[in-house]
């Protein structure tokens, strides 16, 4: 009798993997066996293939078991659903207080809305800036869902929220009290974490002769955490102080790291924070990290959390504070320090951003 003892347990791990887990020992002592009469029997022993085709036939049914069943055991038709918020900062800002109320799942079928008020039933208040490069606010934990695709994650905002600015306090409005976000596909038996990464300078709007604050869709990313990584670093002082820098009253504020989608993009193709279309030969960053000064070590840091595996050009700005989403301003960007780094998804990926001296 012929057993794909590996198979099985392969079909065992794809019907579920928590169970199956609890198994790898008899994948482990099988291949052993396997070893053990490969280099000790010949294929003429038939006594000692029988014992070892019983005990293989035991294991592959032990661990079949495990899975509650053989190959009649239906497939999973659900996902965990899990869901956080965090942010890249702003400048002029102190803080950014959103009221969540619900998260809607829009999908084939009903949509799925998860209540997520407070503990006293109160839609729940999150202050973005304290969720700076890898810090999370969670909304919705563990919750299990059809597996199925779903076409649009909505948030939903009360009038509540607010702004607090250098010069006052403001509303924060969020057309029709909803951010509308892309939606995803949720994986049979996956438990899957996502988290909702706020780029304020993109989605943070201050229409002229109006006295709120609007907070839009652009710039607020939706992300699947095991896809994401990590890029920190440092900025030599040596750029934070550059004579092109000196027109701002204070050196250590407006400094920060403009992340461009893709690799060896060429200093002069590097754009502003403008929106799409203002002029479409240029590349624009795909996020922006504000670099402060650690009073305790003295350096200038940087942090981006969530950004996705892959390529990307990194350039330092000093002038940042003029830089407005909703118009061009290259004559006050002076990008320098550009390099090339690569994100590794779960890793954090470090760099150091020097002045070039002659």
């Amino acid at each position: 009798m012929k057993i794909n003892v590996f198979s099985l347990l392969a079909q065992c791990l794809t019907l579920n993997r928590e169970r199956a887990f609890k198994y790898d020992a008899i994948q482990q002592e099988v291949r052993g066996l396997l070893i053990s009469n490969n280099k000790q029997h010949s294929a003429k022993n038939s006594k000692l293939a029988k014992i070892f085709s019983r005990t293989a036939l035991v294991a592959a049914v032990s661990a079949l078991a495990a899975c509650g069943g053989g190959s009649d055991s239906p497939a999973p038709t659900t996902s965990v659903f899990s869901l956080g918020v965090s942010d890249a900062p702003v400048d002029a800002a102190q803080e950014v207080n959103v009221y969540f109320d619900e998260v809607v799942l829009v999908g084939n079928g009903d949509p799925i809305t998860f209540n997520v008020t407070d503990e006293n039933g109160d839609p729940r208040k999150i202050d973005l800036l304290t969720l700076q490069g890898e810090n999370v606010a969670g909304l919705v934990t563990e919750e299990e869902i059809p597996a199925g695709e779903y076409s649009q994650l909505r948030l939903v905002v009360t009038d509540d929220s607010y702004v607090v600015m250098d010069d006052g306090t403001y509303s924060l409005k969020v057309p029709s009290g909803q951010l509308k976000l892309d939606g995803f596909t949720a994986q049979p038996g996956f438990d899957a974490a996502y988290t909702v990464e706020f780029d304020l300078r993109k989605s943070m709007v201050d229409p002229v002769g109006q006295e709120a604050i609007y907070l839009k869709p652009r710039g607020v990313r939706l992300v699947l955490n095991d896809d994401v990584g990590t890029l920190s670093g440092t900025v030599d002082e040596a750029l934070i102080t550059a004579e092109e820098c000196s027109v701002k009253t204070d050196a250590n504020s407006g400094n920060a790291v403009y992340v461009y989608s893709g690799a060896d993009i060429a200093t002069e193709a590097l754009g502003d924070d403008a929106d799409a279309g203002v002029d479409d030969t240029e590349a624009r960053p795909f996020t922006i990290a504000t670099v402060n000064l650690n009073e305790t070590t003295m350096a200038y840091e940087f942090n981006v959390g969530f950004v996705p595996q892959g390529d990307y050009t990194v350039a330092f700005n000093c002038l940042a504070e003029f830089d407005q989403p909703e118009t061009d301003e290259d004559e006050n960007v002076s990008v320098a320090a550009v390099q090339t780094v690569t994100v590794v998804a779960k890793e954090t990926t470090s760099i150091a951003m020097t002045a070039v001296t002659n």
